[in-house]
């Protein structure tokens, strides 16, 4: 196993143990920084049920829970700036409310939402028009893809072995010969889970969340207006919101068309960029929504959804291939009858999901012809 996934932190217990430190103690440390912040978010939702909490340190909460992103909360009349801010200190929340549910509980689905989040922060970083993407506003989003990054391997590996290797290995009635590669991907994903882990109790990562939320505190974007042309960067934000969100869907829906538009053609590398420019719409789309109200977005956000769930799964097929190649390369010291039955399973496993992937892709093609025609609800 020590080819496997090289630069990550053995540690002490598995993915269902809690590390020796407390994301508590880092709730503490960083205080999240949203207790001066809410005060902002309570100038738009009078209704505290609509407000992120903060996370607070006490005996009830045992094990500690994902979060998903709460709904937007931007009335209609809301200016340019003030949609911004209160955008990505939602998406800041997102990712804070799920430090306790990876170190703590180390539950698979926090790892998923602060990955989540961070998408998130990144297209709300570049979903309000240039005036908005100052140089050090884009240097945080670079730094958001990075600490991503380091999530994935054990995002990839909590899909693998719960939702791709099992089916596979039960479709084909095989399930001693993959007792194996079961044992290798468990092994790698409790390595990966430590380093993840490790990462977010890290310093690169408090970092990170200071910065960020002192460029909230700080509203930078105006910084960088006041050396420029001030008058014009300060008009941009007193706008109407709703004025810089028709041009930003319609541009993303613009993106997307275009890279969706020769779909029986396309290669893994321009499917990944067409899923890509799906995310950015809806994550965009979800971003703007209560700008018109919550019914005149829900056609066009179900048919969206359905084609993301298509490309999702095609995902997999990728996950699936880029994982099994990782769980097979260090075979040294292994028997040739156990070097025989991991490649066999991989193979099987390989196998099984590029079949199935066939036949969503059929449903894929029609999905998207479904979506095209699917009126934009921001020109309603």
């Amino acid at each position: 196993m020590n080819g496997l996934f090289k630069g990550c932190i053995p540690r002490r217990g598995g993915v269902a143990d809690a590390s020796a430190g407390s994301a508590r103690d880092m709730g503490q440390q960083f205080e999240f920084k949203l207790g001066a912040q809410q005060d902002g978010l309570r100038r738009f939702a009078p209704h505290h049920g609509q407000l992120p909490m903060v996370i607070e340190a006490g005996p009830a909460a045992q094990r500690p829970l994902p979060a998903k992103a709460r709904p937007a909360i931007l009335p209609a009349d809301i200016a340019a700036e003030d949609a911004f801010r209160l955008t990505l200190l939602q998406c800041k929340w997102h990712i804070a409310s799920n430090i306790a549910a990876i170190v703590d509980s180390r539950q698979t689905e926090g790892i998923h939402q602060m990955r989540v989040g961070f998408r998130r922060l990144r297209v709300a970083l570049t979903s309000f028009g240039g005036d908005f993407r100052t140089p050090a506003l884009e240097s945080l989003g670079a730094r958001a893809k990075k600490l991503a990054e380091k999530l994935a391997p054990a995002r990839d590996l909590d899909v693998f072995v719960e939702e791709l290797l099992e089916p596979a290995a039960q479709a084909n009635g095989a399930v001693d010969a993959f007792a194996l590669l079961r044992a290798r991907a468990g092994q790698a994903r409790r390595t990966a889970w430590d380093y993840a882990v490790a990462h977010v109790t890290g310093p690169s990562f408090g970092a990170f969340m200071n910065d960020l939320s002192d460029a909230l505190d700080r509203r930078i974007w105006f910084e960088a207006a006041g050396r420029a042309h001030a008058t014009k960067g300060h008009m941009a934000f007193e706008i109407a919101a709703r004025e810089i969100a028709g041009r930003m869907l319609a541009h993303r829906l613009k993106v997307a068309k275009k890279r969706g538009r020769h779909l029986n053609a396309l290669s893994d590398a321009e499917r990944h960029k067409f899923r890509i420019s799906l995310k950015k719409l809806r994550y965009t789309a979800e971003f703007f929504a209560p700008l018109y109200g919550a019914q005149p977005m829900r056609p066009f956000q179900r048919r969206l959804s359905r084609m993301q769930d298509i490309l999702g799964a095609l995902n997999d097929v990728a996950v699936a291939r880029d994982t099994l190649d990782k769980l097979v390369a260090a075979r040294e010291g292994l028997a040739a009858s156990d070097r025989a039955d991991l490649s066999f399973a991989a193979g099987i496993v390989y196998g099984w999901h590029l079949d199935r992937a066939g036949h969503i892709w059929k449903k894929g093609k029609k999905r998207w012809k479904a979506f095209a025609k699917v009126e934009p609800f921001w020109e309603n």
